[in-house]
């Protein structure tokens, strides 16, 4: 990561202005006394050009000192006899000064305050009259910001945001009024100046917030059905795998009502604060549940109906058309989630596809020469699946005969069976958002090699994945290729909206994965390739990604997967478009979604894993923004059907892709650790 910096001596220029102001704090019977030196930041000048930064924003530089206290036994508001003083309470600048100075300095002095103590603060404006395109929009995009202590949202949620005339005004007060939050500087120990530092603010600020995060229109208020609420993993510290989706629903003030069986978590009062209401739904059977979920919320009136499940995803889109709400081509959506369906639609040149019904077909007179004509290696899949159970690569028919039968054993071949080419070359998962059919956000991820990659890889390797990192290593070409095939395959697919988890490889790509001292990762190929690099589409998921890669997008991009998708089945097209914009850097550090597998049978998940693997290795611990248990603590897990995961952890680099590499390593073993006592 950066250097950390820390503030030199008090340092400001004439270009600031100063204000007294006095803020009584009740509890303590204090009235204290605030210096506040401020300024209207200077444009930020871009490193490719000479113009001034785009107008999506206007901030103020904030010094604020304590300079007196005064104890009021009485309880009386204090100390109001100079009329130079402005009473700051109730006010945002109360809110300022508690997150940076008046709460850390309170408890270390119970009750008295010294007047030493200054912070720096950055105070956000609007750059035009209108409301937040979502209400935690600076909470969101500042996310991780080495440079930030912490974000000081204002309480305007839903309101409108006026903009004032920056520099007509010569007051603080009415600044804070019109301002959606403040943003603290992080005190930390290499030394930098005053201006220097607010110079850093605003140089992430711009990286941050130009895009249209402030709307002319207000959003009017709709509420949407979800069907699934996703499991509880890990009721010991309260992780659920709905927090981001429920989340964006907050944030963009929509209402939500929970459609899942009788008995889910969600129906609990204490989880009620993540929805505004539960509807039981008996989910058992396929063949009626889209008349079962239309009829549940016929009544309500709902404006959308979304789902975040993949086993849902077909009778959720069938449900909207019953009831005449948004959804993409039910036909388009049954297509991607059978993937015989999706080699129909896309007959992709030189690649091989056969669709089974069973094992037995193999001895089939009539299916002979089919199967004579497959080139080997071939991969074996359930047409309907997910997780890559069942997922074997085959290198002849021997191979093919125990692959099959093992999907029939596992209860995997109801929906057919698959054979498909095997496509060598670095695999990568996509996200993608449509709008009209045009393509407003891709992500494109590293999907690392799994031991089914292997050149002698049998039946009993795997397809699972190992890690998934952020952003892709492939060269600007390769990542272009990827970005034009993909969004034409939705398209052909029938897409035209939403979002989507797409998974590719690039075969004759320029790059391979190389052991270099003990850390595998992609490197520039030593050979020359066999011909022009090629695209092949693995499968589409009609969704956005698991959650544990929606929240890797989230804090990598600053783009909310889940929230896109509930505005796409609102319609709401303006906000959808402005919140697909990731950073102008395009991403902020690089980012390993790290998978934990189930590594043997009957593992008991012991409480605090997490916590626990961490607590090892804590020289990392500071590089992991998220980390989840996939299985309830006090269970006892085995992987019946492949490769299984048992948590995830995110990890981060400011600098370094083989950090979060050397990092995941280490998680490996770690967690193994944990896991059997060692």
């Amino acid at each position: 990561m950066g250097d950390q910096l820390r503030l030199t001596t008090a340092t400001v220029d004439d270009s600031f202005l100063s204000e007294s102001f006095s803020i009584n704090i009740p509890e303590f019977k204090l009235t204290v006394k605030l210096l506040c030196r401020w300024r209207l930041s200077p444009s930020v000048v871009r490193d490719d050009a000479s113009e001034s930064v785009s107008p999506h924003f206007y901030s103020l530089d904030l010094v604020l000192s304590v300079t007196s206290t005064h104890k009021d036994d009485t309880g009386n508001e204090a100390n109001e006899e100079d009329d130079n003083v402005i009473d700051g309470t109730g006010t945002s600048l109360e809110a300022i000064a508690h997150s940076c100075l008046l709460t850390k300095t309170l408890d270390a002095h119970e009750g008295g305050i010294r007047s030493e103590i200054e912070a720096l603060a950055k105070v956000i404006l609007v750059p035009h009259d209108g409301y937040l395109c979502r209400h935690d929009v600076l909470e969101l995009r500042m996310a991780h910001v080495e440079s930030i202590e912490n974000v000081v949202p204002f309480r305007i949620a839903g309101k409108l945001c006026s903009a004032i005339q920056p520099w007509k005004q010569k007051n603080l007060l009415p600044f804070l009024q019109s301002s959606p939050g403040a943003l603290i500087y992080k005190q930390s120990v290499s030394p930098i100046s005053h201006l220097e530092a607010f110079d850093l603010l605003e140089r992430e600020v711009h990286n941050r917030l130009s895009f249209e995060w402030v709307l002319p229109t207000q959003a009017p208020a709709l509420s949407v059905a979800v069907v699934g609420g996703r499991p509880l993993f890990d009721n010991t510290t309260g992780a659920y795998g709905s927090e981001g989706p429920f989340d964006a629903a907050r944030a963009l003030g929509i209402s939500v009502i929970v459609l899942d069986r009788p008995g889910h978590f969600m129906e609990d009062a204490e989880y009620s604060h993540l929805r505004d209401d539960f509807i039981a739904v008996d989910m058992t059977s396929d063949a009626d549940l889209p008349q079962k979920l239309a009829e549940a919320v016929r009544s309500r009136k709902v404006d959308g109906i979304i789902t975040f499940s993949d086993e849902y995803v077909i009778a959720t889109a069938k449900a909207a058309k019953l009831l005449n709400l948004e959804t993409e081509p039910v036909e388009s959506i049954v297509a991607a989630h059978y993937k015989d369906e999706t080699r129909k639609i896309l007959n992709t040149p030189n690649f091989q596809a056969l669709r089974l019904d069973n094992a037995a077909q193999l001895d089939e007179a009539s299916w002979a020469g089919k199967l004579e004509s497959l080139r080997y290696p071939l991969v074996v899949k359930p047409c309907r699946g997910g997780a890559s159970r069942g997922v074997k690569k085959v290198q002849d028919q021997s191979g093919l005969r125990q692959a099959l039968l093992q999907m029939e054993r596992d209860g995997l071949s109801k929906h057919g069976i698959l054979l498909e080419t095997y496509i060598s070359g670095p695999e990568v998962d996509a996200n993608i958002a449509l709008w009209n059919g045009e393509l407003l956000f891709i992500e494109i991820t590293d999907d690392f090699p799994c031991t089914a990659d292997a050149s002698d890889a049998t039946i009993a390797d795997s397809f699972g994945e190992t890690i998934m990192l952020s952003p892709t290593r492939l060269s600007a070409q390769e990542q272009e290729l990827l970005k034009t095939s993909l969004h034409k395959s939705l398209l052909k697919l029938g897409f035209r909206n939403g979002i989507f988890h797409v998974e590719a490889r690039v075969q004759n790509s320029s790059m391979r994965y190389h052991d270099t001292d003990g850390v595998v990762d992609l490197v520039a190929s030593s050979t020359t390739p066999h011909g022009y690099p090629e695209v092949y589409l693995i499968e589409v998921n009609a969704r956005p990604p698991g959650l544990d890669c929606a929240f890797s997008t989230l804090y990598t991009y600053g783009v909310d997967l889940c929230a896109l998708q509930l505005l796409q089945c609102l319609k709401d097209g303006s906000r959808f478009a402005a919140m697909c914009k990731p950073f102008l850097s395009n991403t902020q550090y690089w980012c390993g979604n790290c998978l934990i597998p189930i590594h043997r049978n009957n593992v008991l998940v012991p409480e605090g894993f997490c916590k626990k693997v961490l607590a090892r290795i804590p020289g990392d611990a500071p590089f992991v923004s998220r980390a989840e248990l996939f299985r309830q603590p006090g269970t006892v897990v085995s992987p019946p059907l492949g490769v299984e995961f048992l948590a995830y952890f995110l990890v981060f680099s400011m600098t370094d892709r083989r950090q979060v590499l050397h990092i995941y390593h280490r998680l490996l073993k770690t967690c193994k650790d944990v896991l059997d006592g060692a």
